[in-house]
């Protein structure tokens, strides 16, 4: 039976409707942003908005949790920021708006990015294994992981949470949180797989670009670093001195302006923080995860492949001979 679709062809479709599932999430979770995650707590973005503004106004206090004299006038108290100083430089437009509108800007921002995240995955995964592809595809895309860990679900809740309940969280949990609480992860997930697809592009600076922007979590540039440099492999040396350039240029001047780089490093050595995840956490390493291991099964699968050849010089040309 003739197939109705290339294999390009079905992965761009897998593609799609992973594309237009995000939307039905987004859709959903998009309307509750205008509400605080709690009577008393913003939501995370407020994290990213507090940090920005005391960037300007408080700078020695950017990482310290908690309100503080001069912060912006939050109805609720605000998250503590946590990232790399590198970050204040993307967040700087956002300050020009009121928070609710930067928030409304930064989900709507972060879901068209998704539309970037599709093409990447799509070059990144258009010659694989249809199968492995179309699941790593999904598992970027969509991260419809039914076992994501979390902090804020106890046991008690869990089956019900994940298995029972037909609700959106059940299909794609960890984008669902991203979007509602307005979180940075699915931007860091944009940016660390279109540095890879940069690296397979042969296009190394830009691919340092992207990381160093990307790198603004560790832990996710850290899992993406391996793959990175293989990817790059053919310009290695352009990678990592413009990955160097790049994450100096980004995060060097905010040791020398009021310590803000010190107070980074002494906020990433406190092990609560390191090791606190959360659901929306995951986003960029279940991302980079699959997309390794596909990688990995790839390379293995053709060197096999390239190995099956006969050895044997001489029987091959005798072989060839008898066949003419």
């Amino acid at each position: 039976m003739k197939l109705l679709l290339s294999k390009k062809g079905a992965i761009a479709l897998v593609i799609l409707l992973a594309v237009l599932l995000n939307l039905s999430i987004f859709c959903f979770a998009y309307p509750q942003t205008f509400k605080p995650e709690s009577p008393t707590l913003a939501r995370d973005f407020s994290a990213y908005y507090n940090g920005e503004w005391r960037l300007f106004h408080n700078p020695t206090e950017i990482y310290v949790g908690g309100t503080q004299p001069g912060d912006y006038p939050f109805s609720q108290q605000p998250q503590t920021f946590k990232y790399a100083p590198s970050f204040l430089i993307l967040l700087a437009p956002f300050l020009t708006l009121s928070y609710q509108n930067a928030l409304n800007a930064f989900d709507i921002i972060q879901f068209l990015s998704i539309l970037f995240l599709a093409f990447f995955v799509y070059k990144l995964v258009e010659n694989k294994n249809l199968f492995l592809a179309a699941i790593v595809a999904v598992i970027v895309l969509v991260d419809p992981l039914l076992f994501s860990p979390s902090a804020s679900y106890s046991a008690a809740n869990f089956l019900h949470y994940r298995i029972i309940s037909l609700h959106v969280q059940t299909f794609s949990p960890s984008y669902y949180c991203g979007y509602l609480l307005a979180n940075a992860h699915i931007l860091q997930t944009v940016l660390l797989v279109g540095a890879l697809y940069f690296g397979f592009a042969k296009k190394p600076w830009l691919s340092a670009l992207l990381f160093a922007f990307g790198a603004f979590d560790p832990r996710g540039a850290l899992l993406a670093l391996p793959l990175l440099l293989w990817y790059n492999r053919h310009s290695i040396w352009a990678f990592i001195a413009g990955s160097a350039a790049f994450l100096a240029a980004t995060n060097l001047p905010f040791f020398f302006y009021y310590g803000i780089g010190f107070a980074f490093l002494k906020t990433e050595t406190n092990g609560s923080v390191v090791s606190q995840m959360y659901l929306y956490d995951w986003i960029p390493l279940f991302s980079i995860a699959s997309l390794t291991i596909l990688e990995i099964i790839t390379v293995l699968y053709n060197r096999k492949i390239h190995f099956s050849f006969p050895l044997n010089l001489k029987t091959e040309k005798l072989e060839n001979q008898k066949k003419q």
